[in-house]
């Protein structure tokens, strides 16, 4: 799809929404699996590479671990990424709706 935009300018407007429409429904029906999530978290890790303290790194690696384990759920890595996109000011992963897929309000992270 990033491709697409990119290229945007050179379609004719209708073509590029069809098109991404068709590209976006087909992105929607993948399932995410434990192994996508890791791969997501370990890709959002790399923006800190030059962050991170050995410690954090260290605990992140542990707490992505733990998920992968099943020990803990998404939540908890989640929650340690976006203490670190507040601490090292990361504006490009503050957006990201991985991070923050819902408004806090509706208490879809919480379980019984």
């Amino acid at each position: 799809m990033g491709k697409l935009v990119a290229h945007g300018k050179t379609l004719p407007v209708q073509e590029l929404y069809a098109q991404y429409e068709k590209l976006l429904m087909a992105a929607l029906k993948l399932k995410t699996t434990l192994r996508k999530n890791v791969n997501v978290l370990h890709h959002v890790m790399g923006y800190f590479k030059k962050d991170l303290s050995k410690d954090e790194k260290q605990e992140l690696l542990e707490v992505i671990e733990h998920y992968r384990e099943g020990l803990v759920p998404l939540i908890v890595p989640i929650t340690l990424m976006n203490h670190y996109v507040r601490k090292y000011q990361q504006p490009y992963l503050q957006y990201q709706t991985y991070l923050n897929p819902h408004p806090i309000a509706l208490r879809l992270r919480t379980h019984v």
